[in-house]
């Protein structure tokens, strides 16, 4: 059975000397650590790319340069940098600042981004012509900050959303693509499909994004059923009764796709059909 260690052990007594010496040693070391860890904040991100505090001694903050100038430069400033870092520090201060020549990279250029290209003046113009009176020309001048960013993604290599029309990576945007999920749009190409006329009055209840979005929505499904009927005309041999059914739904079509009521169309609108259904109500005329 070991005896107990009395109080007055020499080994208790160096053992306890040793980590006290330690905590010491680890103390300081930390201290000296925080000095270093504390110059960025301290002087700041300009000053702190071009140096590099290397090591304390007491009181004394050694930090490195990149040349002489700069040595003689931040050694006439070094005052203002000591209040900062003191100020960081608490009660250990650094009483001194000394600037040496040593290795310290040299800070790395920000990449160059490319200049904006020049507004579209034309697309900006159709978004403020509803604004009128004092806020004219305030509207007009963000219409062109937003034709200009616009102008910046197409030549990234980004498309236009088929709904909104805006440059995207994604097709469609994001915001459309939640919009087109929305039940009240959904029922509202519905009836678009049916009477296109509708369309005018749609932002009133569901916002530009939603009327685009339902818009979008019916010539997607009328383009299938145009495709489907100019298949039955040919396979029937043009009877009369699929036709005319293609006609009535090709003015709805073109309605929707020039956005105006189906009275207004014009001959030279039929060129926005598909050419298969083109073809089929050219061949009886």
């Amino acid at each position: 059975m070991s005896k107990p260690r009395r109080f007055g052990d020499t080994r208790s007594v160096s053992e306890l000397l040793g980590a006290t010496l330690g905590t010491a040693r680890l103390a300081k070391g930390v201290q000296r650590a925080r000095a270093i860890l504390a110059w960025p904040q301290a002087v700041g991100p300009e000053i702190a790319r071009m140096t590099r505090p290397r090591s304390q001694q007491g009181g004394t903050l050694f930090v490195e340069v990149r040349d002489s100038a700069t040595a003689h430069h931040l050694t006439l400033q070094r005052h203002h940098f000591l209040k900062s870092l003191n100020a960081l520090l608490g009660e250990e201060r650094v009483t001194e600042i000394r600037f040496s020549v040593g290795s310290v990279r040299a800070p790395t250029p920000a990449p160059r981004l490319a200049p904006l290209p020049g507004p579209d003046r034309a697309r900006a113009q159709a978004l403020v012509r509803n604004v009128d009176g004092d806020l004219k020309d305030v509207a007009l001048k963000a219409a062109e900050a937003i034709t200009r960013a616009r102008k910046w993604r197409e030549a990234q290599g980004w498309r236009p959303c088929p709904v909104c029309g805006e440059a995207s990576r994604e097709q469609p945007c994001r915001a459309c693509a939640l919009t087109l999920e929305d039940p009240n749009v959904r029922r509202a190409a519905r009836a678009l499909t049916r009477t296109p006329e509708r369309l005018a009055a749609l932002p009133a209840s569901l916002g530009d994004s939603g009327a685009n979005a339902a818009r979008h929505i019916a010539l997607g499904l009328l383009a299938e059923q145009l495709d489907l009927l100019a298949l039955e005309c040919v396979r029937s041999g043009g009877e009369e009764g699929y036709r005319a059914f293609l006609a009535q739904q090709a003015e709805v079509f073109l309605s929707l796709t020039h956005r105006r009521p189906r009275s207004a169309l014009r001959g030279e609108d039929r060129a926005a059909l598909p050419e298969r259904v083109r073809h089929v109500l050219g061949a009886g005329r």
